[in-house]
């Protein structure tokens, strides 16, 4: 007789009962895991807590995070800088409508994207900007075999060394809704400041290459848009249908510098792989329009900027210049074009566009006035850094800035000036930067 079976057979049935245990507890871990990381915020508390801890020069504080990356998260505020120059973004909403759609890339579907409230003080970004691009300039001349002279206002086409790789058909990109509630902007080192007003997106779609624009809506006290109907119109002599048209107004409380409303209209459309569109403002005194292929052109008609625009800018504006997509611009693009600053009348020049001898690139639109022994030259220069736009304005022979800017907009000496507007010949000298002298006025 065997004694030993009953035994043996209830050891086997404890075992199996233990390993039953430790798949179901390894098992309720790996689904425990899964929902914590996935469906709860704690993942996205540890990484708010990784940006405060440790060294934090910024003084970034997040508070209220809420969510899961499952479907998307909610924070209800963020805040960095000093206390005189502090940010802060408050009630930031993210939701979709599956992580792992986001991640395949083929089916990206926000159902929405909201910011609150927000000051952004955006004092040193200019440093930040200048830094950036520098690195970047230098990444490309040590990398580049050698650097080649090229301008902004062209769209130059790459051409690829290696055949491209095939890339999957396009997918689903939906987003259901943008809103942006109130955001200010301020930059302490120059006393700018900023009001975006209440913005509202809804309906943008992209399928297999066709695209619905949706319909943009900002009512306030500084800015009205709203989305209407595309229309057909007469460009280059021939009907273009677009899908959408943004008609809006930009209000005096947008900006100080603004004197009177500006109206503006948009039409845009797109075929599936560019955007194409034309702008009307200005009481239609400016139009411009970019096509499909890249082709364009920018008309002003007697558009006075000073009238709307509270600085010493252009009146009586009027210009016919092509928005080409072709690798150089002809140097006789700009055909026409003339204005007024001050008391003074100025011809547009041919447009020139050069560049200078390391990797960056620079535009310049010229105009000269001509009075009696005095030629005055107007600059406006465009780097390959879009913050550092500006207007320039020098005398030959050579002048003081407040001698020119007196001549310009006084037909008079400086000192004869009344104190007033000595004053006001002062403050327009900070509107036109690069007070050199005549002869040396060139763009490197």
């Amino acid at each position: 007789m065997n004694f030993d079976a009953p035994p043996r057979s209830r050891r086997v049935k404890v075992l199996l009962f233990v390993l039953g245990g430790l798949a179901l507890l390894f098992l309720g871990v790996i689904f425990g895991g899964y929902y914590l990381v996935m469906h709860t915020a704690v993942p996205l508390r540890m990484l708010g807590a990784v940006f405060m801890s440790g060294d934090n020069p910024e003084n970034i504080k997040i508070e209220g995070i809420s969510g899961s990356i499952a479907k998307g998260f909610r924070i209800k505020s963020i805040r960095w800088g000093t206390a005189i120059g502090a940010s802060e973004v408050q009630d930031v909403r993210l939701a979709y409508n599956n992580f792992w759609d986001l991640v395949g890339g083929q089916r990206l579907v926000f159902q929405e994207i909201r910011i609150g409230r927000a000051h952004l003080d955006v004092t040193g970004s200019e440093q930040l900007l200048n830094e950036i691009s520098d690195n970047s300039a230098d990444d490309s001349s040590t990398n580049g075999a050698r650097s080649t002279n090229s301008v902004v206002w062209t769209n130059s086409i790459r051409v690829a060394r290696y055949p491209p790789s095939p890339r999957r058909p396009p997918g689903l990109f939906q987003i259901d809704r943008i809103s942006v509630e109130d955001v200010f902007i301020t930059n302490r080192a120059n006393g700018f400041g900023l009001s975006v007003p209440t913005i509202e997106w809804k309906g943008f779609k992209a399928l297999n290459g066709k695209v619905e624009l949706g319909h943009l809506k900002i009512d306030s006290d500084r800015l009205k848009v709203t989305t209407l109907l595309g229309e057909e119109v007469d460009l280059q002599g021939k009907k273009k249908s677009f899908q959408k048209k943004l008609q809006g107004t930009v209000l005096p409380r947008l900006h100080p510098a603004i004197l009177q409303p500006i109206a503006f209209t948009v039409d845009v459309g797109h075929d599936g792989t560019s955007l194409f569109w034309r702008l009307k403002a200005f009481d239609g005194k400016l139009e411009a329009y970019r096509l499909e292929d890249q082709s364009g052109l920018v008309k002003c008609q007697d558009l006075d900027l000073a009238a709307y625009i509270n600085a010493p800018v252009p009146q009586h504006l009027s210009l016919e210049a092509p928005l080409s997509g072709s690798a150089t611009i002809p140097k006789d693009a700009l055909r026409k074009g003339s204005f007024t600053l001050g008391r003074k009348a100025f011809a547009i020049e041919p447009l020139e566009l050069e560049g200078s001898e390391d990797a960056s690139k620079t535009n310049q639109l010229v105009a000269v006035c001509r009075s009696g022994d005095i030629v005055f030259t107007y600059r406006v220069i465009i780097p390959d850094q879009p913050w550092k736009v500006e207007q320039r304005l020098v005398a030959t022979p050579a002048m003081t800035p407040e001698e020119t800017l007196a001549q310009v907009f006084y037909e008079q000496r400086f000192a004869e000036l009344t104190k007033e507007d000595q004053q006001s010949v002062k403050k327009m000298k900070a509107s036109f930067g690069g007070w050199i002298p005549a002869e040396a006025d060139k763009v490197r």
